[in-house]
């Protein structure tokens, strides 16, 4: 082995810049290769180097060539190339083999890259606070930011947030997984992803499916939540959600249906799943309204002496209502096993087709028509407004004055009486 170009080994001298080549001479096979460095990489580089492990031959007896990443950590990163022992200088930390220019040039280059990111990853402030797995990941995938090994996504955090909800407050949180879900993918998505242009994007292709802005606020407002707990959990979030706008119109449009439209949808001879989704939506609207996380949360024994028991979800107000024999029809139709109706038993699914199949009783009907269309006709009739807040189940004033007032619950009965009397006639107020 000689070594040239007026260089002693691998004494860079004086000059920073000086380089080096290295020539080897195998007698009648003379191979001349050249693998070029300066002193200033070589700083770079800082103390990764190059390495044969030599601990476990393969099959051929090559050994790989490794990254020894140095730095404080015990890292080793592969190459891809495997050489003999006779083929590597373990002093030069080069090949001398065959093909050796082309392999010390890849070898060159990776340590190189290697180099780079480790100093990029340095003054930036992420190395040190980087575990080895997520070091490697790093040193590995050059096209991350930030490392995913280690670090929650977006969609562990859902669950995570979801699991501390109740459960009627945990399909707001599925429902929102799964909206996600139509733009990216949750389990893989990190919340330092989530930049104010990110959501941007999201809003947009929401309001291009057709959604209103309610609903898109409802959606914005759960990964606002879950990005909060992650915060306050020490994960690093991007600040960008902080200027996103999720707040809901603050006039909600009347959604209310003509009286000869609903007794329309009523009577429609329907047969296969709309004619169930047509009676689930009349039979919301013989229960004064009742939403459909509510009536797909009733249990087998939610009836108790003709009157419907249940806690509101959006609430937490304890309900009664005296089932009427409209309803109780439907209720009689439906019956389930674990829950008072047999389609409250596939609750995704159902939730899922809900407005799809309702729109096909009526152009941009959903569920929230039937609670409106109620509250409608029960002003229409001069119903008091306290009598149709009470029989809707809305809270009242003051909460002190509340407990004073005891609302009953016949007043709220013979109302709903009095609309459903109203909607089996053919008047129209």
């Amino acid at each position: 082995m000689k070594i040239k170009a007026g260089v002693s080994g691998p004494d860079f001298g004086q000059n920073p810049v000086k380089i080096w080549r290295l020539v080897v001479d195998k007698g009648a096979k003379s191979s001349i290769f050249q693998q070029i460095f300066s002193k200033q990489r070589c700083v770079t580089m800082g103390k990764s180097m190059l390495r044969l492990d030599t601990r476990r031959p393969l099959k051929d007896g090559t050994y790989p060539v490794q990254i020894k990443v140095g730095h404080g950590t015990n890292l080793y990163l592969a190459t891809g190339i495997y050489l003999t022992p006779d083929d590597w200088d373990a002093r030069l930390q080069v090949c001398t083999g065959k093909a050796a220019r082309r392999i010390n040039n890849i070898l060159g280059t990776l340590l190189l890259q290697t180099s780079n990111r480790i100093l990029e990853l340095r003054e930036t402030g992420q190395w040190p606070q980087l575990t080895n797995a997520q070091r490697r990941q790093m040193l590995t995938n050059l096209n991350l930011t930030q490392p995913t090994i280690g670090v929650p996504s977006v969609g562990d955090y859902i669950e995570r947030v979801r699991a501390l909800k109740t459960v009627n407050t945990q399909v707001s949180y599925s429902t929102t997984k799964y909206r996600l879900s139509l733009y990216c993918d949750p389990d893989t998505l990190r919340f330092s992803d989530l930049t104010f242009a990110w959501f941007e994007a999201w809003i947009k292709q929401m309001e291009d499916d057709g959604l209103k802005r309610n609903t898109v606020a409802k959606y914005l407002k759960v990964v606002k939540t879950v990005i909060k707990y992650a915060e306050d959990d020490g994960v690093q979030v991007n600040p960008g959600y902080k200027k996103v706008d999720s707040r809901a119109e603050a006039d909600t449009p009347m959604r209310n249906l003509p009286v000869q439209t609903l007794r329309r949808i009523r009577d429609a001879q329907i047969k296969g799943k709309t004619a169930m989704y047509k009676d689930a939506f009349m039979l919301s609207f013989y229960l004064i309204g009742i939403n459909l996380a509510d009536l797909l949360a009733l249990p087998k024994d939610a009836i108790v002496n003709g009157r419907l028991h249940y806690k509101r979800a959006k609430t937490g107000k304890n309900y009664s209502i005296l089932v009427q024999p409209e309803a109780q029809a439907i209720i009689d139709k439906y019956p389930g096993k674990t829950h008072l109706l047999c389609f409250a038993e596939k609750v995704s699914c159902f939730r899922m087709n809900c407005n799809d199949l309702l729109r096909k009783l009526e152009p941009g009907l959903t569920w929230y028509w039937a609670r409106y269309s109620w509250a409608n006709y029960a002003v229409d009739l001069d119903i008091p407004k306290d009598t149709i807040s009470e029989a809707m189940g809305h809270k009242h004033g003051s909460t002190v004055t509340g407990i004073y007032i005891k609302y009953s619950q016949d007043k709220a009965d013979a109302a709903n009486r009095q609309v459903l009397d109203y909607f089996a006639s053919d008047r129209v107020i």
